[in-house]
């Protein structure tokens, strides 16, 4: 049926039964487009200008959207068109000067249009994309009626780039949060690394004292995150706990942060228990977490039999579960089996080498004493090597006190970190078991003179749901005094006993 026999409300039903999945389907769009245009009727109803931009949208042609003509015969584009035409820009790459997000709203600043609070979100979200921040919060701050949903939108666009004290000042700002709103903010500080704030923010969050805002999966997953980040097995534990109490792992998607989380809080035998406790719930990543906690915690054996069983049970791997194998054999110091996996990977699994898988080999190779094997698969990879790769090749060389091989790596990696005062460290740290002298004064001279500073260890330990961290050589503890004091006991009834 040609569209111009149809009536406006036919017309409508024509182009919003246009789907993704059928061939040509965005030719039609523009057929039907064109043919209004030129017949003039395309304001005919007035709402075939937005169907057409949602057309084009869900198409994944923003371009067309952008481009379509909805100024003509006077007709200026309502809210709803305006949020549609938004929405197609995300993603868009094109010049700044051109950015078809800038392009509406240049058209919603000089025609005098007031954009209600889904058109401002998207305006938000937009520039956030982008990376323009400051315009983006200029929007926020414009705003004259403001929905949860903007607050989270400019919260997100903060975290997602890395300013989460920003998104918590906000956040504190907001006059009411959703789960959304501290979903953000816990991951925000996560994602950062600062998981005892993470951790922080969730406990304000199911504290009795606050507003009733329940936690979500997305909450529970990121919470362990921090969890493991911050290797606070007791506060994993009372999360784990939690999750069992208001029975929010019932379908097993909780299975994998769990396992993760017990593994790099060093309690593999509990990981194991949550794996093993529901076979039929397991999918491929809760396999692949629970083989890379064991390759982590050396358990080589164990990983590889379990990598057999997932096979048997018909679930393949991907690169990463590849990655959990090559670091248990480079653990196990199985070079043997390192190989045929690495070499087998294309040709039995369909999975081209990565980066990480060559790390793995390297390290492997680097375990064992292999270092010139190493240096040789470094040189002749596919790709080009990063500092960890470098690094690896490294720590092999301080190990086996092959300083030669191990200057060509620091300068590698101070090539690709020059930052980074580690490798001038562990080069460092060779010359004085070498005991070239000469040597290590020059490094330490150059150390000096670009003004690098090793950072100092530290180490942690979890009591009663707090972690305490102590820095080598600090004196900052609040507890300092009391801590000394009990060292000083245990000292002398040690001696007198």
């Amino acid at each position: 049926m040609h569209p111009l026999t149809l009536s406006s409300a036919g017309l409508l039903r024509l182009i919003k039964s246009l789907s993704p999945a059928q061939a040509g389907a965005h030719l039609s769009v523009s057929a039907i487009h064109c043919l209004l245009f030129e017949a003039g009727i395309l304001h005919a109803g007035a709402h075939l200008p937005t169907a057409l931009l949602s057309a084009y949208a869900a198409l994944g042609r923003p371009r067309d959207a952008r481009d379509l003509d909805l100024l003509m015969d006077g007709v200026l584009p309502d809210n709803v068109a305006l949020s549609v035409a938004l929405a197609a820009c995300h993603g868009v790459s094109l010049s700044a000067a051109r950015k078809p997000g800038k392009m509406v709203h240049a058209l919603i600043v000089t025609s005098g249009i007031v954009p209600d609070v889904f058109v401002s979100t998207e305006l938000i979200r937009v520039y956030g994309e982008c990376g323009d921040l400051s315009t983006s919060r200029r929007v926020f701050d414009e705003m004259t009626v403001r929905s949860t949903i903007s607050w989270n939108a400019m919260m997100h666009q903060y975290v997602r780039h890395g300013n989460v004290d920003a998104a918590y000042d906000l956040f504190l700002a907001m006059p009411r949060r959703d789960v959304v709103s501290w979903n953000t903010v816990i991951a925000g500080y996560c994602v950062a690394g600062r998981c005892r704030e993470s951790l922080g923010l969730f406990r304000q969050m199911v504290s009795p004292s606050s507003f009733p805002v329940h936690p979500n999966g997305p909450t529970m997953s990121t919470v362990l995150t921090a969890c493991a980040g911050a290797g606070g097995l007791e506060t994993g534990i009372w999360v784990h706990a939690y999750i069992d109490k208001n029975r929010m792992n019932d379908d097993g998607s909780l299975d994998r942060s769990l396992i993760d989380m017990y593994a790099k809080c060093g309690s593999i035998n509990k990981a194991l228990q949550v794996f093993e406790k529901a076979p039929g719930k397991r999918d491929l990543y809760s396999w692949t977490t629970v083989i890379c906690g064991l390759a982590m915690h050396g358990r080589a054996a164990d990983a590889l039999r379990m990598f057999q069983v997932m096979q048997d049970n018909g679930i393949q791997p991907d690169d990463v579960t590849l990655v959990g194998v090559l670091n248990a054999c480079a653990h196990g110091g199985l070079v043997d089996e390192g190989h045929r996996y690495f070499h087998s990977m294309e040709k039995r699994y369909a999975i081209a080498p990565k980066i990480e898988h060559y790390g793995c080999m390297i390290d492997l190779l680097g375990r064992v004493g292999r270092l010139q094997e190493a240096y040789n698969m470094i040189k002749t990879m596919p790709m080009k090597p990063n500092a960890v790769t470098w690094g690896a090749l490294l720590s092999a060389c301080k190990v086996h006190s092959n300083v030669e091989l191990g200057e060509v790596a620091a300068a590698e990696v101070g090539k690709l970190d020059p930052g980074d005062p580690w490798a001038r460290v562990m080069l460092s740290s060779m010359y004085a078991k070498a005991q070239d002298w000469s040597s290590l004064a020059r490094e330490r001279r150059e150390m000096n003179s670009l003004q690098m500073k090793k950072t100092p260890g530290c180490s942690s330990i979890e009591l009663n749901g707090e972690a305490h961290e102590f820095v080598a050589g600090g004196f900052q503890h609040p507890q300092l005094a009391e801590i000394c004091s009990v060292l000083e006991n245990v000292e002398a009834q040690t001696h007198a006993g």
